[in-house]
């Protein structure tokens, strides 16, 4: 049933989703070229151009996504998506692993898009030109600043980051589009995501306060130091040596969440607009 949810997911969502890459390797494409005239207009359009384009798919297609999610789930075409007779929650997940598989895909649409970018961009500030001798000089760096298992850490919390705001964004449509908060339209699931947004900053800035450490360079390695939020706000400015790790727990935390409610939400709670 799975692979069927994300077949019909593929066929609801192919057609705008081809659409934003499509534009977004336009974009990158043609400001690579404006950017490669060496006109000093030109070149500078042409970069800001290219640089939306590489940057751009992710966000994009998340934003996408969460659209088709609210008008496949809960305007006119929800009520065939409520139909099909498979458990709510069963369809949430099949439309998160989707979100997922896109997302991914931005991430490496954007790489392939920043490698074709490079040599132009780095002839313009006198950086290494060729984009694979840049990858294996980061690669370098990394692997003798960081050990095996940091790196894998550091790769399953990127992955955790990319799906935290379609989490939160689809938690804010459905819970929005309960009742009695579905009678607003769409100005449910606004109101539903500002409450998210300030609980978000409450809990990030109490586990700052209750996980004092970060994460710091020095000779080459990372190691584990001391962060004081209360003095980096009395000083006015932050220590951009240091990472710090406490906003980390209360983000997934509050995620998880957010995922568990948005389940609780398709199982028992759900509500066309």
């Amino acid at each position: 049933m799975m692979a069927t949810l994300l077949k019909h997911e593929w066929r609801g969502t192919r057609a705008l989703l081809g659409t934003v890459m499509a534009a977004a390797t336009l974009l990158a494409g043609a400001g690579t070229l404006l950017a490669a005239t060496g006109w000093p207009v030109l070149t500078g359009f042409g970069t800001f151009i290219a640089l939306v384009g590489v940057i751009s798919p992710v966000p994009v297609l998340q934003i996408a996504l969460v659209v088709l999610y609210w008008r496949s789930s809960y305007s006119k075409t929800g009520y065939f998506t409520h139909s099909i007779p498979v458990r709510g929650g069963t369809i949430y997940a099949a439309k998160l692993l989707w979100t997922a598989v896109v997302s991914v895909v931005g991430v490496l649409l954007s790489f392939v898009l920043g490698l074709a970018f490079w040599p132009v961009g780095a002839a313009t500030v006198g950086a290494e030109r060729n984009p694979f001798t840049m990858l294996g000089d980061m690669w370098s760096a990394v692997t003798s600043a960081a050990s095996p298992g940091l790196l894998i850490a550091g790769l399953l919390l990127a992955l955790g980051l990319l799906m935290m705001s379609p989490i939160q964004l689809f938690f804010a449509a459905s819970v929005g589009a309960e009742s009695p908060l579905n009678r607003w339209g769409l100005a449910g699931p606004l109101l539903v995501y500002v409450g998210l947004y300030v609980v978000f900053q409450i809990v990030v800035f109490a586990g700052l306060l209750l996980i004092p450490w970060g994460f710091a360079g020095a000779d080459g390695q990372l190691s584990m130091v001391t962060f004081n939020v209360i003095e980096e706000v009395r000083a006015g400015s932050g220590n951009s040596d240091v990472m710090p790790l406490g906003f980390l727990p209360p983000l997934f935390l509050v995620t998880l969440a957010c995922l568990w409610r948005t389940v609780v939400s398709w199982n028992r709670k759900v509500s066309l607009v």
